[in-house]
């Protein structure tokens, strides 16, 4: 069951979901946005399912690990693969989606199909980031996320909406430049983006620090 491409169903499918909402239209099909939402959250928590139930606990290492070569000047893949650690969080990332809908589904009365766009289209990404296994993949999904939260912040946000999506923006557009730095910088010692062959890198203690201050600024 390994061999199939569960990782790429959980990412796509609520991508390909979102995108299909949003081509229902303005608000006055909303009823449809809401209800292919349900459909598109329900099937994208249906698609993860089987990380868990067939994830072996006992065996280390990624598993259902899928690669695709993407960029090969650059030794970039299309890298996926998942832990013990990410396979509930691609879990609760599915299934909290399908809340959101849920919860949305009478609060929400203006620009429906974008709301729930937006949570379907970034249900994929995270999921994406959970799973990535590839620097350079890993930092295209964290940027992608970033911008249905803006639009979500933005659009729905409260009284101070605005400062707070310009603000918000700051902060992380620092951070992913922090991270993208330390890529570069792990690419350059390892000539490779596979984040597995970082582990296995040796690297001084202060440079250590210097690359672990980085991704705690851009997690932060």
């Amino acid at each position: 069951m390994n061999d199939l491409p569960f990782l790429s169903l959980s990412i796509w499918v609520p991508i390909v979901a979102g995108v299909l909402v949003l081509f229902t239209g303005d608000d006055r099909r909303a009823a449809a946005a809401r209800w292919l939402a349900l459909l598109g959250s329900i099937a994208g928590f249906a698609v993860t399912i089987p990380l868990y139930l067939y994830f072996d606990n006992g065996s280390g290492g990624f598993q259902f690990q899928e690669i695709h070569n993407w960029i090969p000047a650059f030794n970039i893949h299309y890298h996926l693969g998942v832990d013990g650690i990410a396979v509930p969080l691609i879990l609760l990332t599915s299934f909290t989606t399908f809340i959101v809908v849920l919860a949305g589904w009478e609060v929400i009365q203006k620009r429906v199909a974008q709301y729930n766009a937006a949570f379907l289209i970034m249900s994929g990404i995270m999921i994406g980031v959970f799973s990535t296994l590839d620097a350079i993949l890993y930092y295209v999904f964290w940027e992608a996320m970033l911008i249905p939260m803006f639009l979500v912040i933005g659009v729905w946000g409260g009284p101070n909406r605005v400062y707070a999506t310009i603000k918000f923006f700051l902060y992380t557009l620092l951070g992913s430049l922090l991270m993208l730095v330390a890529f570069i910088y792990l690419y350059h010692q390892s000539n490779s983006f596979n984040i597995l062959d970082y582990y296995a890198m040796p690297l001084a203690l202060d440079v250590q620090v210097w690359i672990f201050i980085a991704f705690f600024m851009a997690f932060a």
